[in-house]
């Protein structure tokens, strides 16, 4: 079965979405607490309060940020998809390959959290991305290998 891919361009594409996602999630001030969190509980209560919102939380809402972060893992998958410059048998192959392994580890990691914890409860996007970050990772490494 022949998979419609995108075409090359679209890699640029997805990886400046990335980026960009990318880059207002990580300067959003709510990414800032969750990330000081631990620094919080321990020293100084009121870190957080001191931070001062950033332009596009105060612009769009805090809601956008949640758009962003949308917006970043649609890059991921719009690169994923994309065609390589020299598209033969091969690189199918090298595909299809990594989308096994891929799903052979994302299974063995969910199972190794449920063992630890049963009760753990991640958001869906945790797994997307690990996902997609893993395929990029076996997919790149079986090009270089071969």
């Amino acid at each position: 079965m022949k998979i419609k891919m995108l075409p090359n361009w679209c890699k640029k594409l997805g990886v400046s979405l990335f980026f960009i996602g990318l880059i207002i999630v990580f300067t959003s001030v709510s990414t800032r607490e969750s990330f000081c969190e631990g620094y919080n509980s321990a020293n100084n209560k009121n870190f957080t309060q001191d931070l001062e919102p950033v332009f596009i939380e105060e612009w769009l809402g805090k809601s956008a940020i949640h758009y962003f972060e949308v917006i970043a893992t649609l890059g991921l998958l719009i690169y994923m998809m994309a065609k390589e410059k020299v598209e033969d048998d091969y690189i199918n192959i090298l595909r299809l390959e990594s989308y096994q392994l891929t799903i052979l580890i994302g299974l063995f990691i969910t199972f190794i959290i449920y063992i630890i914890s049963g009760n753990k409860s991640l958001k869906l996007d945790y797994y997307i991305n690990l996902f997609m970050i893993f395929y990029l990772i076996i997919f790149a490494i079986k090009k270089r290998i071969y």
